[in-house]
């Protein structure tokens, strides 16, 4: 109590603090008063209020920044928790502040770098070429005379976070002990999630191992570039990286470049993160997206990152295997393994609408059409926000990555076909001899799942292994071998395409803040590859790499 009274004197709390309150009482007084309402009134004022509510936050996030504005972009893209009004409004916040002082910022560079700004740089432009809500950019010249960009953080801005995250622990304890809402998603997960990538977002020194890692992983990777790193200029927080001179990616007309060849750049190197190092850049927005005069792609500004564990990964092979089998019982159970269902959900009935929605694809019919329907996406939409479904923690960003991905894609290629693109390289994943963990996961997952549903097939793989390893020295003829063989190959080959198309089909859900049209796309186009994969035939493939070929864009 003496904490919260010591609180209350301090103005940023109290903003914070009052308007969600507020934002409670509404919700509250609505419940009180919506039985003296006809159900389409009450429905309409349930919209007004989420509409005058988000515009109400975003104006205070933009007005005060810090975490709030963080606060705001993060639940932009949590549909199990707000309804479309509230996501529709933040997905637009935008996390641009006014910049500080320069004299207050030169201070700091000169506090970072243990003397004068004239000893490590010929020139530094005192003007910032970005601010945001916990840092800014400046321009400099080393005495080398290479360009740089110096990140430096925010003075103060620890302290701001630290009183933030404090406002909202209260909140939360607030909002779980008369409220409701904890029936439906779990608000201390969520709010430890949030605290995590706020922290590292305040340590630069984590960013730049980020940017190194990156470095690694795109240095053979044709059509993208990553920053160097100046190690031994930059601390926690300062950072100081190679100056790329770029557009963003959403303003790229004025170049003479080949739009359909960028959007494809960017998706298989987003491809590449998440299928190949589990490894990803988790706020690609077009700020942190520039392009070259040569149509180079660079990714900048690594301070939100995000991993897929094994388990993730394993738990998302369980379920895309579930799918192609169509058994409605087992997509529930890896629903729930993968955490995508709330609290004490109803699984004999989700079972029993997950049959549903197979059954629509039994005949293997599928019209694109119907993505149009404005009424048949929001229903769709309403259907995933009433049904027991939540977005587990460590795949927010995950959600909001893809779909900011694929929107981009789609905005530089009205033609964009994902699946064309991702048939090459997945095919390469799993017919190269390379080492790769996503290969051996997805490999042993599917042995093994196949060996639970499918009790034929035990003979089959045991007879498969002791033949690779030499324990069985039998002389099947060249023809019975090479079909075993190619049998083997194209069952793996299959399933790790209904793998991807689980991963567009869950993540699918997360993309309606931002687009519900791609977000449907995602959703219904992963649920038909997956599917489409169980009749599929096992003709011959012809292996390509997976990286962008300069007969891909040419056509």
């Amino acid at each position: 109590m003496r904490e919260m009274t010591r609180l209350l004197f301090n103005k940023r709390f109290r903003t914070t603090f009052f308007m969600f309150i507020g934002f409670f009482f509404h919700f509250w007084w609505h419940g009180k008063t919506k039985r003296f309402r006809s159900k389409e009134g009450a429905e309409r004022r349930a919209k007004t209020i989420y509409i005058s509510q988000a515009k109400k936050f975003a104006a205070t996030a933009v007005k005060m920044g810090g975490l709030i504005i963080k606060l705001g972009q993060f639940v932009s893209s949590r549909v199990d928790i707000l309804p479309k009004e509230y996501t529709d409004t933040l997905a637009e916040l935008q996390d641009s502040v006014a910049p500080v002082d320069s004299e207050i910022a030169m201070k700091c560079i000169e506090g970072e770098l243990n003397g004068n700004i004239q000893e490590q740089f010929t020139f530094f432009d005192e003007t910032p070429v970005a601010a945001a809500s916990l840092g800014q950019v400046h321009k400099a010249v080393l005495k080398n005379g290479e360009p740089v960009a110096v990140k430096i953080m925010r003075p103060g801005i620890e302290e701001t976070i630290a009183l933030d995250l404090v406002t909202l622990k209260i909140l939360i304890a607030f909002a779980r002990r008369f409220t409701k809402v904890e029936k439906f998603v779990d608000l201390q997960d969520v709010y430890l999630e949030f605290e995590e990538v706020i922290h590292d977002e305040l340590d630069y020194v984590k960013e730049a191992n980020n940017i190194e890692n990156f470095r690694e992983q795109f240095a053979e990777f044709p059509g993208v570039e990553v920053p160097r790193v100046y190690q031994e200029l930059s601390t926690n927080k300062m950072l100081v990286m190679e100056f790329i001179e770029g557009v963003k990616i959403n303003e790229i007309d004025n170049l003479n470049i080949n739009k359909k060849k960028l959007a494809s750049i960017l998706y298989l190197s987003f491809l590449k993160q998440l299928m190949e190092e589990g490894f990803f850049h988790a706020d690609p927005h077009p700020g942190n997206l520039l392009v070259k005069q040569d149509g180079t792609l660079v990714y900048i500004d690594f301070g939100m990152v995000g991993t897929m564990t094994s388990e993730m990964r394993e738990n998302m092979i369980k379920l895309a295997m579930a799918i192609y089998l169509k058994d409605a019982g087992g997509i529930a159970a890896a629903l729930a393994d993968l955490r995508f269902l709330r609290k004490n959900a109803d699984k004999s009935l989700l079972t029993k609408n997950i049959k549903a929605v197979l059954s629509s694809f039994a005949d293997g019919n599928f019209n694109i059409d119907k993505l149009s329907n404005e009424v048949f996406l929001e229903e769709m939409r309403e259907f995933l926000y009433e049904q027991p479904f939540q977005i587990p923690s460590k795949t927010t960003f995950l959600g909001k990555a893809i779909a900011t991905v694929y929107s981009l894609c789609n905005g530089l290629d009205r033609d964009f076909d994902i699946i064309a693109l991702t048939k090459p390289f997945v095919e390469d994943l799993m017919t190269s001899n390379a080492v790769n963990p996503a290969k051996d996961t997805v490999i042993e997952q599917v042995k093994n799942t196949l060996l639970n549903i499918l009790p034929s097939s035990r003979k089959v793989m045991n007879m498969i292994d002791q033949l690779e390893s030499g324990e069985m020295r039998i002389n099947p003829s060249k023809t019975f071998e090479k079909k075993l063989m190619e049998q083997k190959e194209n069952q793996t080959r299959r399933l790790v395409m209904a793998l991807f198309g689980t991963g567009l089909l869950i993540s699918g859900a997360q993309l309606f803040s931002h687009s519900e049209v791609a977000g449907m796309v995602m959703m219904v186009v992963g649920g038909f590859i997956t599917i489409l994969q169980a009749g599929k035939g096992s003709g011959r493939r012809r292996r390509r790499p997976p990286h962008p070929r300069p007969s891909q864009f040419n056509k």
